[in-house]
Formats: C-alpha cells, structure tokens, sequence
C-alpha cells in the first residue's frame, strides 16, 4: 500500500474518531438536557401535588371550621381554596401533558390518576357544601356526623391514598431518571473511553507506520543515491514492498543495473553500431536498385509511348505522301487521303489526351465536368452503341449521382470493348448499390486473367498474356485511363473473377465526389 493511501486512511480515522468524540458530546448533553428536564418536571408535578394536598385538607379544615364556629367570611375563604385547587389541578395536568411529549404515552396513567383525584375533590366539595348549607339545629349533630365520616372515609382514606399514589409515581421517575441517567453516563463513559484507547492506538500506529515506511526508507535510499554518485553502480537499494519510496529506490536500482550494464556492453555496441552501418548499406543498395528499376520503368514508357505514337505519325507521313507523290488525283481520292489522315491523328488525340488525363489524376489536377444524372439511363444509353445483345441487369429505378458524363461513357465504353476484344461472346453489365454509392460491373465468360495480372492490367501499355499473343491492336491504356476517371470521382476500379468463369471489370462511384475534384463549364 502506498504511503500517500496510508495517510489518507490514518486521516480518515482521525476524523472518525473525531467526529465520534463530536457525536458523543452532542449525544451525552442531549441526553443530559433530556434527563435534567424530565427530573425537573418530576419535582414540580410533586411540588404542586404536595400543593394540592395541602389546600384540599385546609378546604376540609375550614369546611369543618364553617360547621363548629360558623361561616363568619360566608364562604370567601373556601372559594379561594376551591380556586386554588382547581388551579393546582390544571398545573399538574400542564406538567403532565409536557411529560407525555417529553417521553410518549407512559405518563397517560398519571392523567387518569389525576382524573379520579379531581372526580373525587369535586364530589367531596359538593357534598360539603350541601352540609354546609343546611344549618338547621336538628340537623347539626346529623350533619357533623356524615361530616365525621367523610373526613374519616373518604379522605384520610380514599384521597389520601390517591394523593400519596401520585406522589409515588413523581418519586419513582425521578428515581428511574436518576438511574437512566446513570447508565447513560456509564455509556458515555465507556465510548469515550474507547474513543480515547482508539486515537491512542491510531496515533501509535501512525508513530510506527511513520518509522518503519517512511524515516527507515528514506535512510536507506540516501544511503543508496550516496552510493550511485560515487560510482558503486553495484550496490543496490533493495527496498521492499509497494510504497512510493520503495518505487523511488526500484528506479534507482534500475538505473544503476542500466548504467552498470551499458558500461559493461560498449564493446557489443560497438559491433552492433558496424551491422547497423551495413544493414543501412544494404537498405541503400536497395533504394538504389528500385531508382534504378523505376528508370528503366520511365525509359521504357518513353519507348512505349514513342512507339504508339511513331505509328499514327508514320501513317498521317505515308498518306501525305501518297497524296503528294505522282500525278494530280481526283477530288475523292484526295478526300480519302485526308479522312484517313483526319482518323489518324484523332486517334493519335485520344492516345495522348488520355495519357494526359492519367499524368493529372495522378497529380491531383484532374478537372471535371459535374453534371447530377441518372447512371442507369447514362448506362442504358453508353450500351446502345454496341447493339442490343448487351443486357443490363440491376433492381434500381434510378441512381441519381453528380459525374463527368462523357468521362463516365468513356469508362464504360472502354470496358465493355475491352470484353469484347479479350473476353467470351456473352457480356452482361450490372449496376449495384453499395454503402458508399453504386458499382458498374462488365462481366465476360471469357479465358480471364491470371491473378497476378489483375493489378498489373491497370498499368499503362500494359497487355496481359491473353491479349498480348492475339491481338496487335490496342495502346494498353483503356483499363489505366478508367481507373484515372474512377478515382478523379473520388472512387476506384478493379479486376476480378466472374462466378462460373470469366471477367468482371468494376467500376465502384462515391455517391459524392470528393473535394479535391472542381466542376468546370
């Protein structure tokens, strides 16, 4: 584990424990607070309790008072005691109504104590006040009779016992709130001693991961850097483990081993510097060799080209002479001369418009002339030159692509003579959409072409075995100047075997040009 990892664990803990302490004190006052407040209210509800009490038995005291000695202050003192009473009842219901939101629905039984103490201090003052009020002489000894007995019965029996149930309660919460708030106290005190032995234990860890992954360490790799600037390449570091300053002292031992080992191998370098030094000789003989093979390749267009066009030339210089030599000759042997001279250099025109076109595609300086067309009817009408027993075969309705009109004639023209001339007797062109835009395909159930051909056959002057031996005519650069065309469209032309036997020469067309190539009108 790395030191930086190491600390931040470390740091986590402290925090932890930190927040735990903050948790704890938080927890330990809440609960003092709480504590503090429910015994409080214990104490009043005791207090006025004891309050109650009192005022009830000085009501009884004065009623019995009223009946010995008579009502001197007609009944203002009982009344006030009835106040009282009835004042304290409301306190001690206030006092219980905090208790229940202070600690729920346990403190509901003092309500219904409270309850019957009120039901039975209400029934004791209405029957008093009907004795009371009956001053009758036969009836005193009557009256002071019952008086006796409620006094006697009813309350030093029945209130009394009430009253001192409910002060037993006030005392037996403050008992269990004292002793809650004992053992929450000894809780706290437990946490906060574990609070306090699990910081002391961090702290000595982080002491002893400090010493033994940091100060040892670092002790060691000074003593190897020491080591390493006085040349002992030899001496190693050799810290363990995955720590930041054990991958410092892996480096340093990694480049001594590095220094210690390019030291030792000079010699080796040395020698391997010489084969480097004669490898590149060889790759330079090579270069040379290809120079030389792509001159003689040049020297053998220029004769290639010289040859095609010593052709047309030497038949435009016979037919001049022919026409020139002798005696005058009619109007249309002249006429003839001249038309064949006139085809002549029009073919001679197309051989070298077409090697022009080849030199600027390869350039990138072809120039076309962009029109937006329907390939199929373009294709329908290039096919219906050479005669009806050319079909085409295609599922498109229309194929609507911006290209060279003529350019693209010119192309499909070119392969389709090319089937002829080379190919078998049954020709089928098929157009095809593709991903990228449409394919135009040439097939022929003819010999085809060896494979190793197939690429050669778009080189100019080019003529495979298959037309080389049978047929004299031909300049050998139909097939170049269609994949020139193809790629000025943005697309690309190839050569290959027709399921069942043959050619297939295709012509694929980007459904875009690319922008290299510019319309011109």
């Amino acid at each position: 584990m790395t030191i930086a990892n190491l600390l931040r664990i470390l740091a986590a803990i402290m925090l932890i424990v930190a927040l735990s302490g903050s948790v704890l004190a938080y927890w330990t006052t809440q609960r003092a607070a709480f504590f503090n407040e429910r015994i409080n209210l214990a104490h009043e509800s005791y207090e006025v309790h004891l309050q109650l009490s009192g005022n009830t038995y000085q009501l009884f005291k004065q009623y019995g008072d009223a009946m010995l000695i008579g009502d001197r202050d007609e009944g203002r003192g009982e009344a006030e005691l009835i106040r009282l009473i009835r004042q304290n009842i409301r306190s001690i219901r206030y006092l219980i109504g905090q208790e229940i939101d202070l600690v729920g629905d346990e403190e509901v039984e003092e309500l219904e104590l409270l309850a019957q103490i009120e039901r039975k201090i209400e029934d004791l003052i209405a029957r008093f006040e009907v004795v009371r009020k009956d001053t009758a002489l036969d009836q005193f000894e009557r009256n002071w009779t019952g008086l006796s007995v409620m006094l006697d019965d009813e309350i030093d029996r029945e209130f009394h016992k009430m009253i001192n149930a409910a002060l037993d309660e006030e005392l037996e919460e403050v008992e269990a709130t004292r002793t809650a708030a004992a053992r929450h106290l000894q809780l706290a005190n437990s946490v906060a001693f574990f609070l306090v032995l699990l910081a002391v234990s961090v702290s000595s860890g982080a002491l002893w991961i400090y010493t033994r992954q940091i100060v040892q360490p670092m002790r060691r790799l000074m003593q190897g850097v020491s080591a390493l600037a006085e040349g002992k390449f030899s001496k190693r570091i050799n810290l363990k483990g995955r720590t930041e300053i054990s991958e410092i002292g892996g480096v340093m031992d990694t480049m001594a081993a590095m220094v210690e080992a390019r030291t030792e191998s000079l010699t080796s370098q040395n020698t391997e510097l010489e084969e480097a030094v004669r490898s590149r000789t060889a790759e330079l003989e090579s270069l040379l060799e290809k120079s030389r093979l792509a001159e003689e390749t040049r020297r053998q267009m220029l004769a290639d080209v010289s040859h095609e066009l010593r052709t047309p030339l030497t038949i435009i210089q016979g037919e001049s002479d022919v026409a020139l030599r002798g005696a005058d000759k009619t109007v249309e042997e002249y006429r003839e001369a001249l038309r064949r001279t006139r085809e002549t250099a029009k073919h001679t025109n197309l051989l070298v418009n077409d090697l022009l076109f080849i030199s600027r595609e390869e350039s990138g300086q072809t120039r076309l002339k962009l029109e937006r067309i329907d390939l199929k009817s373009l294709l329908s009408e290039t096919i219906g030159v050479f005669g009806p027993d050319i079909p085409i075969v295609t599922d498109l309705d229309r194929a609507e692509i911006s290209l060279d009109v003529s350019r693209i004639r010119q192309c499909v023209a070119a392969m389709i003579q090319n089937a002829r001339r080379y190919g078998g007797p049954e020709i089928v062109v098929r157009l095809l959409r593709t991903s990228t835009g449409y394919r135009i395909c040439v097939e022929d159930n003819g010999p085809g072409l060896p494979d190793d051909e197939k690429e050669r056959a778009f080189e100019r002057f080019f003529r495979g075995s298959n037309a080389a031996d049978q047929y004299e005519d031909g300049a050998g650069l139909g097939l170049p100047v269609v994949r020139s065309i193809a790629r000025a469209h943005g697309g690309n032309a190839l050569l290959q075997d027709r399921a069942g036997g043959g050619l297939s020469s295709i012509m694929e067309l980007p459904a875009s040009t690319p922008l290299r190539v510019v319309s011109q009108s």
